[in-house]
């Protein structure tokens, strides 16, 4: 009898401890996540300016816990993704912000895809590598109003235009020569029947000759 009851206790105990190791798995299946995070984005609706900060937000929620939030981006199309972690802004809302310096040179916009992953491994995607979304950006103003290397027009002159004809010297040759002709007609008698007291001055652009 004692035997039997022994043996009994036993096997009471066996189909217990199988039981609760059954209904402990089945438990861990229905409570492992395996659900991914969930992440919304909304792709800017304007254009940024090439050479300043470009800011991208978004926001996630996971039913367990997010374990980290990615930003992928590079120059249009030209060469391989950076990667930069996005920082917790608002943690109750589960926003995510990061800002990326950007260069003259990155005109015409960036290509990127924003990643979440939680605790358990399980990853959520807003764009792909394959499939970015993209954010343009505009040249600075001074530089598509002044493209590098156009030459400048050089500003009107305002001198007064120089005028042409005879010089100075060229005048003051002739009236001496005029004086001259004057002074010798005023001296003795002539026999010539021209008047001596008429003088011709004709002034040319190579000088004045006295007729």
């Amino acid at each position: 009898m004692t035997n039997l009851l022994k043996r009994a206790v036993n096997v009471f105990l066996a189909v217990t401890l199988g039981l609760t190791q059954v209904f402990y798995g089945m438990a861990s299946a229905q409570i492992a996540d395996t659900e991914a995070p969930v992440v919304i984005h909304r792709q800017p609706e304007t254009a940024g300016v090439a050479g300043e900060l470009q800011t991208f937000l978004a926001r996630v929620s996971d039913d367990i816990e997010v374990s980290e939030v990615t930003l992928y981006y590079r120059q249009s199309d030209k060469g391989e993704f950076a990667s930069i972690p996005m920082r917790v802004l608002l943690d109750t809302l589960g926003e995510y912000m990061i800002a990326v310096e950007s260069s003259v040179s990155d005109y015409p916009g960036f290509q990127y895809y924003i990643e979440a992953v939680d605790t358990s491994g399980n990853r959520t995607s807003r764009g792909f590598s394959y499939a970015p979304m993209v954010l343009p950006l505009e040249q600075p103003v001074a530089t598509a109003s002044a493209p590098a290397g156009a030459a400048s027009e050089p500003a009107p002159s305002t001198a007064p235009e120089k005028r042409s004809g005879p010089s100075g010297w060229l005048i003051g040759l002739g009236a001496l020569l005029l004086l001259g002709a004057l002074g010798g007609g005023g001296g003795g008698g002539s026999d010539s029947p021209t008047d001596p007291g008429t003088v011709t001055l004709t002034i040319v652009s190579d000088g004045p000759t006295a007729n």
